[in-house]
């Protein structure tokens, strides 16, 4: 799909449209090959205006093109409804930060609410690890790990929030457990 294409689909389209990396490739491409022919010696003064506005618009397609997907990708985050197979590399790195970003900003609404929960019940969080962290005594007195990078652990919520505030480890989706205080 050429980029005029594909900027247009993805403008129209509410959802997030599928995108590999060898798109990028074949951009790339394209304009070193607009760049080869507007350096040819036969190449008229019109024809190279005709090439530079060409470029511009390609780097005004590609940077709203960009900029839209990432638009729908925050959108999709905090939804919690992100397809990560309809992304590029970059834009998982992108999308994986950015989402541990967001669960700190909203980290408080927990801590906040987390006094409301009965004493009958201890909460566990379920997390994955994004790096070594050494043993650990949990607020429970049990002790934890040590862990290396994406071993999973659920550990009291307490001390999960704060590796997770850390961004030593992401929480696990639907990684709240409840189990009853022995």
């Amino acid at each position: 799909m050429a980029l005029l294409e594909r900027w247009q689909a993805e403008r129209d389209s509410p959802a997030l449209l599928p995108l590999r990396d060898a798109f990028f490739q074949n951009i790339r491409d394209y304009v070193e090959q607009i760049l080869e022919q507007s350096r040819a010696e036969d190449t008229s003064d019109l024809q190279r205006q005709l090439f530079e506005t060409e470029l511009m618009n390609l780097r005004f397609m590609m940077e709203n093109l960009l900029t839209i997907r990432v638009q729908k990708i925050l959108t999709k985050l905090v939804e919690q409804d992100i397809d990560y197979d309809v992304l590029t590399r970059s834009e998982r790195r992108f999308a994986d930060q950015s989402s541990r970003n967001l669960r700190s900003v909203l980290m408080p609404v927990d801590d906040l609410f987390s006094p409301l929960e009965t004493n009958a019940k201890s909460r566990l969080l379920l997390i994955r690890f994004l790096e070594e962290h050494p043993q650990l005594v949990g607020v429970d007195l049990k002790t934890y790990g040590p862990f290396k990078p994406d071993d999973l652990a659920a550990l009291p919520a307490e001390n999960a929030r704060l590796i997770i505030r850390k961004n030593q480890a992401e929480p696990v989706e639907h990684g709240e457990i409840h189990h009853e205080s022995s």
